[in-house]
């Protein structure tokens, strides 16, 4: 039985996007680890006592966590306060946002 354009195409899109997601934990590994390594060296350079480079190191794996925490969190437009239309055009209106939870503002 052969296989159609149709089904080799959906082939091809389904084995980009599984290697395009492996690509991507890799490179966040490896971003970790260079975050890590850079940890290290600063408190290497810095001669600290074995007691700081462990408060450093559990705060570093702290903020670590949280940062993948947040990547997973999906955003909504519950998630901001409109605050003023700063534009419109052809593919709709820009608008001044802040976020509910950090009050960043973004546009």
């Amino acid at each position: 039985m052969a296989t159609t354009p149709i089904t080799k195409e959906k082939v091809h899109k389904a084995k980009m996007s599984i290697e395009n997601f492996y690509a991507n934990l890799i490179n966040q590994y490896e971003e970790r680890e260079e975050r890590y390594r850079r940890l290290e060296e600063m408190m290497t350079a810095e001669g600290l006592s074995e007691q700081e480079k462990l408060e450093k190191r559990h705060l570093h794996a702290g903020k670590e966590t949280e940062y993948l925490r947040l990547k997973r969190v999906k955003m909504s437009a519950d998630d901001f306060e409109p605050l003023k239309v700063i534009g419109r055009g052809a593919f709709g209106e820009v608008r001044l946002v802040q976020k509910r939870d950090t009050g960043h503002i973004y546009a």
